[in-house]
C-alpha cells in the first residue's frame, strides 16, 4: 500500500508539470504566423523535451523507491521469526516439567538454523485419539500434527475430511532432504499426484510377533522353548506355564481396541505359524478390507475363514485364563500393561530390533517370537508420518522444521531421546542409553519409529552400533506388495464407512480379546451388520478404484 500511494503521488506530480508546460507553448504559439501554421514554436519543443526529462526522472525515482521499499520489506520478513505449533503423539504420558527443557532444546536449533520457534504439545494415544480431531475441527491453529495408527487420527481419515494441506511445492523448495530420501515412498501419502503427507522412514522388515518378558523366561527355564515356538500349541503351554507360576496375566491387549491376537493386517489363522499370513489392505486406514493377491478381488477382512479360526483360538485362551480379563476395555494396553506387570506377553506388529525396543519400553528384558513376514505396503507410510493441516498460518516453516528430522541429527535424536548428556548419553560404539545409574525413569524418552527418518536417529544400546546399516540392508531387501502406490478414497462411502464402523466397534473388542462365548455367532451378526451398514457398497468402490489403478500401471 505505501510503494501503490508513493506512485500515485509522483505520477500527480508530472501531470501537474505537463499540463504548465502545454499553457506556456500555447502563448508562445499564437504570437507569430509561422508558428500557428506549423503547430510548435522553438519554446515549445523545449519545453517539451523538460517535461519529458522530468517524466523519466520521476519515473526512475519512483522505482528506486518501490525497489527499495521492497527490498526493505523483504528484509524485514528474513529477520522476522516465525512461529508454528506442532502437536505429536508419544506411546505414554510425558510430564510437562520433562518434556519442557527438550522443547528448549528443540527450539535452540529451529531458531539458529531456521529462524523458526516451535510450540510442541505432546500427547498420549489416548488423548491424541480424542483431541486433536476436535482441535482440527475448532479450526483451532496448528502447522504440524502427527497421523497415526488409530483410525480417528490415521491419514485416511484426515483425508478424507480434507484436513491435510497439499505440500507439494512446499516440499519442492523447503523438503529436499525430504524428497532426496523418501522419493517413491512419498507415492504412500499422495493423491493425483500431489503429495498430502509425510510418512516416517520405518524399518520396513515389518512382522508380527509375540513379545514375551525374558527375565520370567528365564526364571521359569523356558526360554528355549520360546525361541523355538513355531505354533500356538508352543504358545499355549508357555503361557500356561507362566500363569501357574506367577501372578501376571498372560496375553494383553496390544492396542486400544482390545486387540490380542488380532493384529491388523495379518490373518493368524491357528495352528502352526506358516498359517499366518500379512494381507495388503489397500491403504485403508480403517482395515476393513483387503486385496486378495490371487484374484485382485477386494474383500471384508472380517469375513475372512482365518479371521474366525484366531477368533475362535483366542476365546479357547481366555477360557483358559490364559488373557487379561480386562483387554477389551483397559485404557491402557501394550508396553504400558508389560512395565505395570500386568501382563507376560502381547502380539503385535515389529521390525528389526524390536526385542531393544520393547526393553526400553518395557524396563523388562524382552524375547520376541516371529510368527509371519509382510511386504511392503502403502500402509506402511501412512502408519506413522506428519502432514499440515489446512489451516496453517505457515506451511512454510512448518516443512522447514520436519526437514529437520531427515536431515539434522542433533534434532532427530533430541525429540526422539531428549537431551544428551541429561536424558542419554552416547557410549564409545555410538550407541544410545541412559546415563550411567538411571533407568529412564523421570527422564525423557519416546521410540525411534515415531518421528521422521528411524534410519538415521542414534540407535538405542542392544542390538549394536551396526544395527541402522542393517536395517537399511533389510529394507532394500524387502519384497513390495504389487498395490504399492494405491491408497483407496473412501470419501464416495463416508457415510457407509460411519455406520460400518459403528458395528466393528461394537462386535471387534470383545472378538479380539475373546470374551464371547459364541464365538461363531457372533462373527456371523458382525458380518450380516456390516453389509446391512453398507459394507459391499464399500467393497464394491474400493473394488471400481483398484481395478482403475491396476489398468493405468
Amino acid at each position: 500500500m505505501k510503494r501503490k500511494t508513493t506512485a500515485l503521488i509522483l505520477a500527480a506530480l508530472m501531470s501537474m508539470s505537463l499540463i504548465a508546460g502545454c499553457g506556456a507553448s500555447e502563448e508562445k504559439a499564437a504570437e507569430t504566423p509561422a508558428a500557428a501554421e506549423s503547430g510548435v514554436t522553438e519554446e515549445a519543443e523545449v519545453t517539451e523535451e523538460t517535461a519529458t526529462t522530468e517524466e523519466a526522472e520521476a519515473t526512475e525515482e519512483a522505482e528506486a523507491t518501490e525497489e527499495a521499499e521492497t527490498t526493505e520489506a523483504e528484509d524485514d520478513e528474513e529477520d522476522e521469526e516465525a512461529e508454528i505449533s506442532a502437536v505429536v503423539m508419544c506411546l505414554s504420558p510425558i510430564d510437562e516439567g520433562v518434556s519442557e527443557h527438550v522443547e528448549k532444546a528443540l527450539n535452540e536449533i529451529t531458531q539458529s538454523k531456521l529462524n523458526v520457534t516451535v510450540d510442541i504439545t505432546w500427547m498420549d494415544a489416548a488423548n491424541y485419539m480424542s483431541q486433536v480431531p476436535m482441535m482440527l475441527q475448532s479450526g483451532e491453529a496448528l502447522d504440524l500434527i502427527m497421523f497415526t495408527p488409530m483410525p480417528a487420527t490415521s491419514y485416511q481419515s484426515f483425508m478424507n475430511q480434507r484436513q491435510l494441506m497439499d505440500i507439494t511445492d512446499y516440499l519442492d523448495e523447503y523438503g529436499q532432504d525430504i524428497m532426496a530420501q523418501m522419493k517413491d515412498y512419498l507415492k504412500a501419502t499422495s493423491r493425483d499426484d500431489r503429495v498430502y503427507g509425510v510418512g516416517n522412514m520405518p524399518v520396513l522388515d515389518a512382522k508380527v510377533a509375540i513379545d514375551m518378558r525374558g527375565d520370567v523366561l528365564e526364571e521359569l527355564g523356558l526360554t528355549d522353548a520360546a525361541r523355538n515356538a513355531k505354533s500356538f500349541d508352543d504358545i499355549e503351554e508357555i503361557l500356561k506355564k507362566v500363569t501357574e507360576n506367577t501372578d501376571l496375566n498372560g496375553l494383553i491387549n496390544s492396542d486400544a481396541e482390545g486387540g490380542v491376537l488380532l493384529p491388523q493386517p495379518f490373518l493368524l489363522g491357528e495352528g502352526d505359524f506358516s498359517n499366518a499370513e500379512w494381507v495388503d489392505t489397500v491403504g485403508d486406514g480403517y482395515q476393513y478390507v483387503y486385496a486378495d493377491m490371487a484374484d485382485n478381488k477386494v474383500k471384508n477382512y472380517f469375513a475372512s475363514e482365518k479371521f474366525l479360526q484366531t477368533a475362535r483360538m483366542t476365546r479357547k485362551f481366555y477360557d483358559e485364563g490364559l488373557i487379561y480379563k480386562d483387554a477389551a476395555t483397559a485404557n491402557e494396553y501394550g508396553a504400558i500393561l508389560i512395565q505395570n506387570e500386568v501382563g507376560f506377553a502381547m502380539a503385535h506388529q515389529v521390525e528389526m530390533g524390536n526385542e531393544t525396543i520393547q526393553s526400553a519400553a518395557t524396563g523388562f528384558p524382552d524375547v520376541e517370537v516371529d510368527i509371519t513376514d509382510g511386504l511392503i505396503a502403502t500402509r506402511a507410510f501412512q502408519k506413522f508420518g506428519f502432514g499440515v493441516p489446512v489451516m496453517s498460518d505457515d506451511p512454510e516453516a512448518a516443512i522447514k522444521v520436519l526437514n529437520l528430522l531427515w536431515s539434522d541429527q542433533e534434532f532427530m535424536d533430541t525429540l526422539t531421546w531428549g537431551v544428551e548428556g541429561t536424558d542419554w548419553v552416547k557410549k564409545d560404539d555410538g550407541t544410545a542409553a541412559f546415563p550411567e545409574g538411571s533407568n529412564g525413569q523421570g527422564l525423557y524418552h519416546t521410540s525411534d519409529f515415531l518421528y521422521g527418518n528411524k534410519l538415521a536417529i542414534t540407535p538405542w544400546e542392544g542390538d549394536g552400533a551396526d544395527i541402522r546399516e542393517r536395517q537399511a540392508a533389510a529394507n532394500e531387501a524387502m519384497e513390495m506388495s504389487p498395490y504399492f502406490g494405491f491408497s483407496v478414497d473412501s470419501a464416495p462411502v463416508d457415510s457407509q464407512i460411519v455406520a460400518v464402523k459403528n458395528v466393528v466397534d461394537k462386535y471387534k473388542p470383545g472378538l479380539g480379546a475373546g470374551i464371547y462365548e459364541d464365538v461363531d455367532g457372533t462373527v456371523e451378526a458382525m458380518i450380516s451388520e456390516m453389509d446391512a451398514a453398507g459394507m459391499q457398497d464399500i467393497i464394491n468402490e474400493y473394488q471400481k478404484q483398484l481395478d482403475a489403478w491396476l489398468a493405468a500401471q
